[in-house]
């Protein structure tokens, strides 16, 4: 039985729809919901920057709303915690997700095709190809 679940969270509706998928498998079954923010280096978000890391404060702040935002959209009806790292999202989530000792993990997509897909790639494509464990993807459908 499934009692660990990572869910990794970037506060876009394709995570947000995930979190609530696993919060309603976690309420089932009794479990604890693992969230974790990735947070992008900033040589990651701008080639410019030469600097690896955000400064702590920043870090602290992006912590902060992580967990309120988590709670608000919970609502406390099942048992999380929440992490933020930083780092290259696809392979923090499958680093947390052995560290974390998780059976699944629950993730949201957005599901590009074409020239997207060619030149972004997807992280929830990585995660599926490396994770130690299942992998459930919760598609969100295009607004429009």
């Amino acid at each position: 039985m499934v009692r660990r679940i990572l869910v990794p969270m970037d506060f876009h509706p394709p995570g947000e729809a995930a979190l609530a998928w696993a919060a309603r498998l976690v309420q089932q079954v009794g479990g604890t919901l693992e969230v974790l923010h990735v947070v992008p280096r900033l040589h990651q978000l701008d080639p410019f920057f030469r600097a690896g890391s955000l400064p702590a404060a920043t870090v602290a702040g992006i912590r902060a709303r992580a967990r309120a935002r988590v709670a608000d959209l919970l609502k406390r009806r099942v048992h999380y915690r929440v992490h933020v790292i930083e780092g290259e999202p696809a392979a923090c989530i499958v680093e947390r997700a052995v560290g974390l000792r998780v059976e699944l993990i629950v993730i949201g997509t957005r599901a590009r095709r074409g020239a997207a897909q060619f030149l972004f790639g997807s992280v929830a494509q990585k995660v599926i190809q490396h994770a130690p464990v299942p992998v459930v993807t919760i598609r969100c459908p295009r607004p429009g």
